[in-house]
């Protein structure tokens, strides 16, 4: 890898510094507030988009750009549109929208761990299927993770808080007839199947064509290995010498 690829894996890194930066100036002086695990989030940003970076450098790969991209821009949408500037309130379902993009973004993502494991070797059901069960583990553990966040801060991460300017008037049979505390969590996690189900869609779609969409991803974990023609020469070279 040279020293402008290496580079060039940071720059989602910077930008997410800077959009950052901006989220939090609007949080301070716009929204008027300043909850320590807000300012928080934002800062998680940049070190999301850093992983992979340090990941192709300390491994000697090269996990795609774009997927970087796609990771810095979950993460984004995620912490400092959804959490920092409160996008939750303001666009209808925009939580399971990027849950949905969650399935999407992570099913890529075990695709390629599975791909630099030589998970090609792995018959196609157990291979996506090895997928499926990954990615919905990863959404439980997100939500084990915003319970544990709850309990320890009592911030309501998972909204399960009610609004008590709605409700305050219903009696008990009423209130639980229309609010169940669990239907965030699971519908977490049943919009991060869809999303997987869209993730195969989309490797499907790019299966017919001939795997042009994804091209850069194969290449890269030289998930289709190298031309016959190329494997060839090599060995009628060792049998010329013996």
């Amino acid at each position: 890898m040279t020293k402008k690829q290496r580079l060039i894996d940071f720059i989602p890194c910077f930008v997410a510094v800077a959009l950052s930066v901006v989220c939090l100036f609007v949080y301070f002086f716009a929204f008027h507030k300043n909850y320590y695990l807000d300012v928080i989030k934002a800062c998680m940003v940049p070190v999301c988009a850093l992983v992979i970076p340090l990941v192709n450098l300390i491994f000697k790969i090269r996990i795609p750009l774009a997927f970087n991209i796609a990771v810095a821009a979950f993460a984004f949408c995620g912490l400092d549109l959804a959490s920092v500037l409160c996008f939750y309130d303001f666009v209808p379902y925009f939580d399971k929208m990027l849950h949905t993009a969650f399935g999407i973004v992570g099913g890529f993502g075990v695709m390629m761990v599975l791909l630099y494991g030589k998970g090609e070797r792995m018959k196609p059901w157990c291979f996506f299927l090895v997928i499926l069960l990954s990615v919905l583990g990863l959404a439980a553990l997100w939500e084990i993770f915003e319970y544990t966040v709850n309990a320890i801060t009592g911030a309501d991460l998972q909204r399960w808080a009610p609004d008590f300017a709605e409700v305050g008037e219903l009696t008990v049979n009423e209130f639980f007839k229309t609010y169940n505390p669990l239907w965030d969590t699971i519908w977490d996690i049943i919009v991060a199947f869809f999303g997987v189900i869209i993730f195969f869609g989309i490797i499907l779609i790019d299966k017919f064509c001939k795997f042009r969409m994804c091209k850069s991803i194969y290449r890269q974990v030289n998930y289709r290995g190298k031309p016959k023609r190329e494997e060839a020469e090599p060995q009628e070279d060792t049998n010329e010498k013996q």
